[in-house]
């Protein structure tokens, strides 16, 4: 027993796959008389399982997103159908068919396929869900926790005065650590984790003030990792405690350093936007604590994508030398000389982040071919009453559709041959218009890619609001690295470019299948520069 235990506490999960595929054969063996669903001619292609009624929950379960692009290699349809226990699940693999889905619709909800996940997430009680559940999807007006908060949450983090607000605090604070690496010598470091170093806190206090959890228990960062970490079984349910135990008493901590935040109303020296956040709840008679427990999701959504992402950015960069000194020439035209150092000691060297859309395309393509590259996340809509789209498939109420972000952006018939490549200029157009003929900048999507193919972030009426505070965030971030330090192997050399880990559920942009141990250093001749990030 105390073999397991350890096992389960090291690892969070002791091969969910097996556990989960376990406790499913035994359901239903036990329940198989019950389990009989029938389909409609109509309804998109059915994909046989090996294993009746649960096939596909064990391999999605062993396979993660990568399974998708098992079928979509296999049969290659635009839309098939899953069986999944007793209903079923539609895989959308086509952009036009994405593009139909994610248009608002009262015959589909975002709301109604997600809030089930959240709750499993945040450990919500039954009467908080009730509260956020109600009018979820707009049926009377636009009152309500979810309409409130998406409306909110939209105006705040687009383009404008608020946006700017948070974001030059956190590229001040990326400044500040930043200027912390010694300018002499070097530091080895496992790249994944000393970014979520310079994330957690950074993201936090721009966005949580001053007396965010982490600022008031540092312990709680690598809490809240662990329970990042385990999530997906968490969301599973299947006696987490046991199954994802890591996970699971960390999400305690963290959720009581939440509820403590609220009760003490030390929001009220954060951001706007979680001043507002908090607010709603209340009013709508979440309780302080759930409030609390609310605000879980919205950390993992500041935190879980920003740091994989920026870790692929910089891999991508600092493997290819070439394309490394070509986006260093961009970014140059984007810096400012200030003043000198404090007794003529070093530079002040500031870059103008806003400056880098105009002046560093192939900078600013890089980081969407990185999403593009990296980001299979899944959206996801519950189908409320049968529906029948493009014409011809039948999606049948009470199922789920899923837009299969990871085999869309890997499709060659709409990405071109070199889909399964990365291309640091895919996004790059030459301007021939009379004034400005051959400049170069970056375009939203390559020619003849249509929208609803880039799915980074999502896409339709639930679009992240987050994405401008994201693309600030990270290319400033990446542009103050790329200036002021070198990357290398810990044996000397380029860095090398970790195996992307396709395995798993897709929650979060992918992560490296192996730890990438480098070593970081302040680039010759600029090692008492101290670098700043402005708007």
């Amino acid at each position: 027993m105390d073999t397991l235990r350890n096992s389960l506490e090291a690892t969070g999960t002791p091969k969910l796959w097996l556990v989960v595929s376990s406790i499913l054969l035994i359901i239903a063996f036990t329940a198989r008389k019950n389990l009989h669903v029938e389909y409609d001619a109509l309804e998109p292609p059915v994909i046989p399982q090996s294993i009746p009624y649960i096939g596909h929950l064990i391999s999605i379960a062993r396979y993660g997103s990568s399974y998708y692009a098992m079928i979509n290699k296999k049969h290659n349809y635009p839309i098939y159908t899953l069986p999944t226990w007793t209903s079923r699940t539609y895989i959308i693999t086509s952009p036009a068919l994405a593009a139909i889905i994610q248009r608002a619709s009262p015959k589909t909800s975002f709301y109604s396929a997600i809030l089930e996940v959240t709750k499993r997430i945040v450990a919500f009680d039954i009467q908080s869900m009730e509260i956020v559940q109600n009018n979820a999807n707009r049926e009377a007006g636009d009152e309500g926790v979810m309409p409130e908060s998406h409306d909110m949450l939209a105006s705040t983090l687009g383009p404008g005065p608020t946006l700017n607000r948070i974001t030059t605090l956190q590229l001040e604070i990326f400044s500040s650590t930043l200027d912390k690496v010694r300018p002499q010598g070097k530091e080895v470091v496992e790249l994944h984790s000393w970014l979520r170093e310079q994330f957690t806190l950074a993201n936090a206090t721009a966005i949580y003030g001053p007396e965010n959890l982490f600022s008031m228990n540092a312990s709680l960062i690598n809490d809240f990792w662990a329970f990042e970490a385990g999530i997906v079984p968490l969301i599973a349910n299947i006696l987490p405690w046991i199954t994802a135990r890591k996970a699971y008493f960390a999400r305690e901590r963290v959720l009581s350093g939440l509820i403590e935040y609220v009760e003490l109303e030390r929001y009220k020296k954060a951001a706007s936007m979680i001043q507002k956040r908090i607010a709603i709840n209340l009013k709508h008679g979440l309780s302080k604590k759930m409030v609390g427990h609310g605000e879980l999701v919205m950390l993992f959504a500041i935190l879980g994508n920003a740091v994989p992402t920026t870790f692929w950015f910089l891999t991508h960069l600092f493997s290819q030398p070439d394309l490394l000194a070509d986006v260093r020439s961009e970014i140059g035209a984007a810096v400012t000389v200030n003043e000198l150092g404090i007794g003529g000691d070093g530079e002040k060297k500031i870059i103008h982040v806003e400056k880098l859309k105009s002046v560093a395309p192939i900078l600013i393509s890089a980081y969407r071919e990185t999403l593009r590259f990296v980001a299979n996340l899944t959206s996801v809509r519950m189908i409320l009453e049968d529906t029948v789209i493009a014409g011809k498939y039948l999606l049948k109420k009470d199922s789920i559709v899923q837009i299969a972000s990871g085999v869309i952006h890997l499709d060659p018939d709409v990405w071109g041959p070199d889909a399964a490549e990365f291309n640091a200029r895919r996004f790059l157009q030459t301007n021939t218009s009379e004034d400005v003929t051959g400049k170069t900048t970056t375009t939203p999507l390559p020619k003849n890619v249509p929208s609803a193919a880039f799915r980074a972030f999502g896409g339709g009426s639930v679009i992240c609001p987050g994405r401008h505070f994201a693309q600030s965030e990270i290319v400033g971030f990446v542009a103050a690295v790329v200036m002021g330090f070198d990357f290398e192997k810990p044996s000397g050399g380029a860095i090398e470019l970790p195996e992307k880990n396709d395995g798993l559920i897709p929650l979060v942009v992918m992560k490296p299948k192996r730890e990438c141990m480098i070593v970081i250093k302040r680039r010759k001749g600029l090692e008492k520069a101290k670098w700043e990030l402005e708007l």
